[in-house]
């Protein structure tokens, strides 16, 4: 904790000691494959109109699906693999073990009901 103290007040006796031009040149030799804090949340609110409509798509196709009497269980595969994605990478980006295992869990309950969907429908 000391050493990122530390670190912070070293970063910002620099910022501070910078005059306008460093700051500019600073700015321009970030990189470009980076994300500001805008696009960042351009990009996750985007992601999760994306997952919003995947479930409300999905949830159309299993009524459809009930009514016409047919199996289903493939849409809760598309939901619940969709989930099992997004908890790993989450999970793996940010080091957090119970988000990796609710990705892990997500992620065989989908192979499973695949497959049995598979089974159902070929006979």
């Amino acid at each position: 904790m000391s050493r990122k103290l530390v670190m912070m007040s070293r970063k910002l006796i620099e910022v501070i000691g910078m005059d306008r031009k460093e700051i500019l040149q600073k700015a321009q030799r970030k990189k470009s494959n980076t994300l500001d804090e805008m696009e960042l949340q351009v990009v996750q609110k985007g992601n999760g109109i994306a997952m919003f409509s995947t479930l409300v798509l999905c949830l159309i196709l299993m009524i459809i699906k009930i009514i016409a009497n047919q199996p289903w269980y493939d849409v809760y595969g598309i939901v619940f693999a969709s989930l099992g994605v997004q908890h790993l990478y989450k999970g793996i980006k940010l080091h957090q073990r119970q988000e990796v295992t609710i990705g892990i869990a997500y992620s065989v309950l989908a192979i499973l009901i695949v497959m049995w969907y598979i089974m159902k429908i070929i006979g």
